[in-house]
């Protein structure tokens, strides 16, 4: 698999909304991000086992459902670079909406690294444009 092969959008939606019945966790980090993968998300940054608890996390947070939409997304030989929305509906209160701002390295097909910011959107906040209705 090239570099080039890695759908970013299908990845992260594998990994944050994914469900443990159809493939556990462990199996789907093996497949998609690297051994020594590294996260920076708003300046901390996480390693491979910090990042485990991270996804173990997001998915309790999405039992309600919630997904991901590319806003704008770039790729060249060695990476992907984007804007997204993500939706997350928890089981006991209101959806959360996050966009982000990802930089991802790939290396052999999986996730080396993730550069990311993050923002939450409130209620009050209309969804952010896609790049093509800006």
């Amino acid at each position: 698999m090239t570099d080039q092969e890695l759908d970013l959008s299908k990845a992260l939606t594998e990994l944050l909304y994914g469900d443990e019945s159809a493939e556990p966790l462990e199996e789907a980090l093996d497949r998609l991000i690297t051994p020594h993968f590294v996260q920076r998300i708003n300046g901390q940054e996480y390693q491979r086992a910090a990042y485990t608890a991270h996804v173990r996390e997001m998915r309790r947070m999405v039992v309600g459902g919630g997904g991901l939409r590319v806003l704008e997304q770039f790729s060249s030989d060695t990476g992907t670079a984007g804007r997204y929305l993500f939706t997350m509906v928890p089981a006991d209160r209101p959806p959360l909406r996050f966009e982000s701002h990802i930089f991802a390295r790939v290396e052999d097909g999986r996730i080396a690294r993730l550069v990311e910011v993050s923002r939450q959107i409130g209620d009050d906040e209309k969804e952010p444009p896609a790049a093509d209705s800006a």
